[in-house]
């Protein structure tokens, strides 16, 4: 009988030192959804949780209990995860400020991340790099493509008022009736030189006509005159 009770005081007395691990979730809002995070706990209470969605990471508020905590957090991939590119990239785990080593499992649909908490811890803070559909490296492409995009778009503004000053002021430049045209000062209304018309055939032309008509006028004349003179009576 004594055999029995001190076993069984020996056993109470090993479970009493050996910290209990509750399992249990809590729920972080990230604007447009709420998510259900599941951890275990080991002397550690945690009293909230914050999404930061511009640094991609979660933010628990704790409080530990005993000498020191432990702490498993299994997140679902669509949720919050860490890659780069398609392959998986580390977490980063943050205690009160400081960078803290942590053991890791994982599949194709979730990751455990699991590690010790001091006494005294107040703050952990778990940085990844997709956090519900946002991506932190999708994100900064898309800033760095919009800054490019504007930097072009400021150039080419900048060139097109450079030209614009450059323009205004040549044609300050041209005189009255010029206008300028491809850098240079050119009339306004430029005057057309017409082709030159050779008329030296229309004037050979019209001295043969003259030259004809004079010979016709004087062989008319002939005639007329031999014809006017008196005619001869014929003798018998």
């Amino acid at each position: 009988m004594f055999q029995k009770t001190a076993f069984a005081i020996a056993a109470f007395a090993i479970f009493a030192l050996v910290p209990a691990a509750f399992a249990d979730s809590i729920s972080v809002n990230t604007g447009d959804s709420t998510y259900d995070i599941e951890y275990t706990s080991s002397n550690v209470e945690i009293r909230s949780v914050t999404a930061d969605m511009g640094f991609i990471s979660l933010i628990f508020e704790v409080e530990v209990v005993g000498s020191e905590g432990e702490l498993e957090f299994n997140f679902e991939r669509n949720f919050f995860d860490a890659k780069l590119g398609s392959e998986d990239d580390d977490f980063f785990v943050l205690v009160d400020g400081d960078e803290l080593s942590f053991t890791e499992t994982k599949d194709d649909s979730h990751r455990s991340i699991s590690f010790l908490v001091d006494p005294g811890t107040e703050e952990i803070e778990i940085i990844g790099s997709e956090i519900a559909g946002v991506s932190y490296i999708l994100e900064k492409e898309a800033e760095v493509q919009a800054q490019v995009e504007a930097e072009e778009e400021a150039i080419e503004q900048a060139e097109a008022e450079k030209e614009a000053e450059i323009i205004s002021i040549l044609e300050k430049q041209c005189g009255e009736g010029t206008i300028l045209e491809d850098g240079v000062c050119v009339l306004e209304n430029p005057i057309i030189e017409s082709t030159p018309i050779d008329s030296s055939p229309l004037i050979y032309g019209m001295f043969g006509a003259m030259g004809i008509g004079l010979a016709v006028v004087l062989i008319l004349w002939g005639i007329g005159k031999r014809s006017n003179k008196e005619i001869p009576p014929e003798k018998n």
